[in-house]
């Protein structure tokens, strides 16, 4: 089974009387976002936090994927890697928020990443054992983006 973990994208900051879980992306998060979505492995499902932020996060990405996104309560700040283990499928993405993602991939594979905004952990459950298999962050997808670039306009 392959899941992937991704943390919710740059955000703007609560305007006065606004709620943080009503807080938009970020020009610079959408633009995180849509250059990450292009490294991502194929993705069958998208599931996301309810908060904002989260929600646009996973509609940028299936969108890219074209794929179906849904809503679990389950991946706001909160609750725990038992409660979304029911929605691991092969090939779902989570989307959430720090630290609980870095929580769960801690759990998981015993090692606890920093994820930055918009950064993918993907991971393979091989013989009762998960894995990292990779770690998208937006300056790499960035760099891979200007490299594929330069390779195509020369």
């Amino acid at each position: 089974m392959f899941v992937m973990f991704m943390r919710h994208a740059k955000a703007l900051e609560a305007r006065p009387g606004e709620r943080d879980e009503e807080r938009r992306l970020s020009s610079e998060g959408i633009e995180e976002v849509v250059t990450v979505s292009r490294f991502i492995p194929r993705v069958k499902i998208v599931y996301s936090s309810p908060l904002r932020r989260a929600v646009e996060t996973a509609e940028i990405v299936s969108q890219a994927h074209r794929v179906e996104f849904r809503v679990l309560e389950e991946l706001a700040p909160g609750h725990y890697l038992k409660d979304v283990e029911p929605y691991f499928t092969d090939r779902a993405l989570l989307v959430g928020h720090s630290p609980y993602i870095e929580d769960c991939v801690a759990e998981l594979t015993g090692y606890r990443p920093t994820i930055p905004t918009a950064g993918v952990v993907g991971m393979r459950r091989t013989g009762g054992i998960w894995l990292i298999e990779f770690f998208i962050t937006p300056q790499y997808a960035r760099e891979i983006a200007e490299r594929i670039s330069r390779y195509y306009s020369t």
